[in-house]
Formats: structure tokens, sequence, C-alpha cells
């Protein structure tokens, strides 16, 4: 068997697609269909916002460009945000944003009790 390669993508060859948000755009980068596990880019234009919810999965984000607003916090550029089960806010920003998120789901069951 083949050893597996690392993944490169270029980001001229980034895909990016309407997010799910009005005027939010993502860009998918990795995935583990085994687990639910992902890595994405999250673009928010200025102006938009994402509604209040929750986290069922740990959610990592760093905050790569813009300021944005969670709650009644603030995040700028190059500030990093974790965020999980209970764990709720919404998102708004002025300016315009891109976050790196990773969510880290375990769906295959590792882990739980029995």
């Amino acid at each position: 068997m083949k050893p597996q390669k690392h993944l490169i993508i270029p980001a001229e060859k980034m895909v990016w697609s309407e997010g799910l948000y009005e005027k939010t755009e993502m860009c998918y980068l990795w995935a583990d269909e085994a687990t639910g596990k992902r890595a994405f880019l999250l673009k928010m234009h200025p102006g938009s916002m994402i509604p209040q919810h929750d986290h069922p999965q740990r959610e990592i984000a760093w905050l790569l460009e813009g300021e944005v607003r969670l709650g009644e916090d603030y995040m700028k550029a190059g500030d990093f945000l974790t965020a999980g089960l209970g764990e709720s806010h919404d998102v708004y920003t002025e300016t315009g944003c891109l976050f790196f998120l990773y969510i880290d789901q375990d769906s295959t069951g590792a882990g739980d009790e029995a």
C-alpha cells in the first residue's frame, strides 16, 4: 500500500463558494469523512453577520484578517477562538474578515462510554 502524502492547496487553486449566510463565502480545505472533522476558510464581507448559534462540536478558529464581534467580545487579526457545546454567540463584522476554522468532530464514537 502506498503511504499517504500530505495535502497542499495552492492559494490560486482554492475554490470559494457561497456561504451559509448572506454576504459570506466558504473555501473547504479538508475533511475526514470517517470522523466528520473538517477545515475551511470563512470570508465575511463588510456588514455581514451569522446569527446566534451553538457549537455541538469543538470549533477552533483563527482570525486571519479584519475585525469581528462575537456577542460582547471583539477579535482582531491574529486572535484565536475556541467554542464548544453550550458556548453560543452571534458573529458580526463591520469591516469584513477572514477566518480559518477547524471543526473537531468525532462521529466514530471513539472515546464514548459503553
